[in-house]
């Protein structure tokens, strides 16, 4: 996978960019003191942070970043994602708002999408091919559905994106670039 990342750098660093810019846009948010009812759901930004976080390491660093420590830091993610998931659901039978459980579900999917590519280090192009392209395509596809959103307040919009929080600059921007590195890295799976 280093080699592909490495080898279409005209796409690697715009990607790279990108997960700089939503890694500000979310620190920034984090970072706000404002009322919890205008705030985003901080396990949702908390875990898109993590996740650029980790996807720059795998985009700045290829060669250098070790597989096996990546691979637990995104079972880490994983492991912890589903269980904020759980908590949430649990939450949310007993009455409890359920501010999240739509993210939560999505980033529990792209870190588990990522230790999939991450299989790829170790496993031949057989084994990881099909499913990883197959992935690639429904993160592209959500980032084009959540562009499409542009504008409008639909309820899959609401659900994702908690009120409060402008669509463009502190929801959209870290959802989309999440989507479109998430496909890379899977593409990058795939063509190994």
């Amino acid at each position: 996978m280093a080699e592909f990342v490495e080898q279409y750098a005209l796409v690697r660093w715009p990607v790279v960019a990108a997960f700089v810019l939503a890694s500000g846009i979310v620190a920034t948010r984090l970072a706000r003191r404002v009322p919890q009812a205008q705030r985003a759901d901080t396990a949702s930004d908390s875990a898109h942070l993590l996740m650029c976080l980790a996807m720059l390491a795998m985009l700045v660093f290829p060669a250098g970043t070790d597989p096996h420590a990546m691979r637990g830091v995104l079972t880490a993610l994983t492991v912890t994602f589903a269980l904020l998931l759980v908590e949430r659901c649990v939450r949310r039978r007993s009455g409890a708002p359920d501010h999240g459980v739509q993210a939560l579900g999505y980033h529990t999917v792209a870190a588990a999408a990522m230790l999939y590519a991450m299989a790829a280090h170790g496993a031949t192009h057989g084994e990881t091919g099909w499913p990883a392209l197959g992935l690639a395509v429904l993160f592209a596809l959500d980032a084009l559905l959540v562009l499409a959103t542009l504008g409008r307040r639909s309820r899959w919009h609401h659900a994702v994106h908690p009120v409060g929080s402008h669509p463009l600059t502190s929801a959209l921007v870290p959802h989309v670039v999440m989507d479109i590195g998430t496909a890379f890295m899977l593409i990058a799976a795939f063509a190994r």
